[in-house]
C-alpha cells in the first residue's frame, strides 16, 4: 500500500514539474523573449497625418468592427486629417487590438484610449463642453454598451449564426480571399462562444440575453428621447460609439433580435443611427466599393 501512495506521490511530483516548466516557458516567450519588431503598417507617413489601420470594408455595414466605425465617425467630426489603412488580419502587435491608429510613427491601440489622446493632442473640442454628471454617463453609456450590449450581438452573429454573417456581408469576396474567410468562419463560432461563456454572456437561455440586450437598448432611447443626440444639438464621442456598435445590428440583415426590438420600441435611436450616417457618411456606398481596390491579389 505505502508503495502505491510513494508512486502517486512521485507522479504527481513529476506531473506538476513538467506544467510547471511549461507554464514557466509560455511566461517567459510572452513576456521576456526578443520580439521581431512587425513595423508600420505606414512607414512613409505624413506629420500629424492619423492612419487608421482596420480591416477591408464590406456592403452594407461598411465594417464588421463597430469600433472601427466609433473611431472613423469620430474622426470625421473632430475634423482630424487622416487615411485609412485596410488590412485583412494586421492587429497592433502589442495588444492584439484592431482598429488601432498610427501617428508620428509609433502606433497606438483601443479606441477609447486613442479618441482621449487624440482630443488632448489636437485640442478637439468635442466633448470640452460636458459637465462633470455628464462625462460620467457618458463613461457609463460606454462601458454598458462595450461590455455587454456588443457581446451579445457578437455571440449572435459569430457564436449562432456565422454563415448567415459571412454569406450576407460577402466577406470573402471584398477581402478577397475566400479560403481565409471560409477557416475563419469553421473556427470562430467555438473561439466565440467559449469567450461568451467565460464571460458570463451566454450563460442564460437565448431569450434571457437578447432581453438584457434589449434592456440596454431601451435605456439609450429613453436617454436620447427627442433630442438630435444624446447631450443635446451637438454630437460627442458618446454618439459615435452608440452609433458604431447600433449599425451592426440595423444594417446586418441576419436576424437580430436588437434589430426586431429597435425598430418595434426605438424608432428614435434607428432615425438617430440614420441621421448620423447621413451627415457625417455621404460617400458611404462609394467608400466601400472604392477599398477595393487596396486589395492585394486573390489567395
Amino acid at each position: 500500500m505505502m508503495g502505491l501512495v510513494w508512486i502517486a506521490s512521485s507522479l504527481l511530483q513529476v506531473t506538476g514539474f513538467v506544467t510547471l516548466t511549461l507554464i514557466t516557458g509560455v511566461i517567459y516567450k510572452i513576456k521576456f523573449a526578443k520580439k521581431k519588431d512587425p513595423g508600420l503598417q505606414k512607414p512613409d507617413w505624413k506629420k500629424d497625418v492619423v492612419y487608421l489601420c482596420q480591416f477591408y470594408l464590406v456592403p452594407s455595414v461598411r465594417t464588421i468592427s463597430p469600433f472601427a466605425l466609433k473611431l472613423e465617425t469620430w474622426l470625421r467630426i473632430s475634423g482630424i486629417k487622416y487615411e485609412n489603412v485596410f488590412s485583412r488580419s494586421k492587429f497592433h502587435p502589442k495588444t492584439g487590438l484592431i482598429p488601432y491608429i498610427e501617428l508620428n510613427g509609433e502606433q497606438f491601440s483601443d479606441s477609447n484610449l486613442i479618441i482621449e489622446m487624440l482630443q488632448k493632442k489636437f485640442e478637439v473640442e468635442m466633448d470640452t463642453e460636458l459637465s462633470a454628471e455628464e462625462e460620467a454617463m457618458t463613461r457609463a453609456a460606454t462601458g454598458m454598451v462595450e461590455s455587454f450590449t456588443a457581446q451579445t450581438g457578437f455571440y449572435y452573429r459569430y457564436g449562432l449564426h456565422m454563415e448567415d454573417f459571412v454569406k450576407t456581408l460577402k466577406v470573402g469576396e471584398y477581402y478577397g480571399s475566400e479560403k481565409t474567410v471560409k477557416m475563419w468562419a469553421r473556427v470562430q463560432p467555438y473561439i466565440t462562444r467559449l469567450r461568451s461563456y467565460v464571460s458570463g454572456v451566454s450563460r442564460q437561455e437565448e431569450q434571457v440575453i437578447w432581453g438584457m440586450a434589449n434592456k440596454d437598448l431601451a435605456a439609450l432611447s429613453l436617454w436620447l428621447g427627442d433630442k438630435k443626440f444624446f447631450h443635446g444639438t451637438q454630437p460627442s464621442s458618446l454618439d459615435c460609439t452608440v452609433f458604431g456598435h447600433l449599425a451592426q445590428f440595423l444594417f446586418i440583415d441576419i436576424g437580430f433580435p436588437q434589430k426586431t426590438y429597435l425598430e418595434n420600441h426605438c424608432q428614435n435611436l434607428v432615425a438617430f443611427v440614420s441621421r448620423m450616417k447621413e451627415a457625417y457618411w455621404k460617400d458611404w456606398d462609394e467608400s466601400i466599393e472604392k477599398s477595393r481596390e487596396s486589395l492585394p491579389a486573390p489567395e
